[in-house]
């Protein structure tokens, strides 16, 4: 199929002129997709939510790991930003072990505290791997409020548009194409089209998916150039 030029697996369950959703495992479709300018994604956590490869023994979850940073070098995007467990160390060590590891970015939620392990947190934790670079420089502590989504949708770890729309800011060219492997509700692609730049997301539940492409869909793509030439 040729979406914008690239040639790209068939079958998306949707598309538009921004955005690209499959309902699929990643490993199934990574194989088959053009390079990508940023990885932006947030895998599972092992932690047993409600979700697939959520809940998975150390050795699937090793294996699970090991899988994912093996299929990033078949794409091999310049950059790669996952948020991580800061209790889990598999998924970081996996990841040091295929990628240069360049920094940690914190998602500060402004209105939130949750018990945590030590106490209490209100924050989330992105590392960034691979050999890019830093489009536009910002802070390494993003702020958000934390919205919630249960009158739009449910989803078990739903994130916040403003913190994955400013790493894309940060990360991705400005005609680059983002990808979200572990796409859920589709947050790392609504960031994306709002800052009118193409994405790839891939989900394995079809009910995630179907948010997805409902917010995706309500989200007009502007091509409207954001300066005028000479100026």
């Amino acid at each position: 199929m040729n979406w914008n030029g690239l040639e790209i697996p068939d079958n998306p369950y949707f598309h538009d002129d921004a955005a690209v959703i499959y309902n699929a495992d990643c490993r199934e479709i990574l194989p088959d997709l053009p390079k990508v300018d940023l990885v932006l994604t947030d895998p599972p956590f092992n932690a047993g939510k409600d979700f697939k490869n959520d809940n998975l023994s150390r050795l699937e979850w090793q294996d699970f790991c090991e899988g994912f940073a093996k299929d990033l070098l078949i794409i091999s995007p310049n950059n790669i930003l996952v948020e991580v467990n800061k209790r889990d160390i598999m998924m970081r060590r996996t990841l040091e072990d295929f990628f240069l590891y360049r920094y940690a970015i914190c998602l500060n939620y402004t209105n939130s505290m949750r018990n945590g392990t030590i106490g209490y947190h209100n924050w989330g934790l992105v590392l960034w791997y691979g050999n890019g670079k830093c489009y536009k420089r910002y802070k390494d502590r993003i702020d958000s409020a934390l919205h919630s989504t249960k009158q739009e949708f449910e989803h078990p770890s739903p994130k916040e548009v403003t913190h994955y729309k400013k790493l894309c800011e940060m990360f991705s060219s400005p005609d680059g194409l983002t990808l979200d492997p572990f796409m859920g509700s589709g947050t790392t692609l609504i960031g994306a089209k709002a800052l009118n730049r193409k994405c790839i997301g891939i989900e394995i539940e079809e009910k995630y998916c179907e948010i997805a492409a409902k917010r995706c869909s309500q989200q007009v793509f502007d091509f409207t150039p954001t300066h005028k030439g000479g100026e």
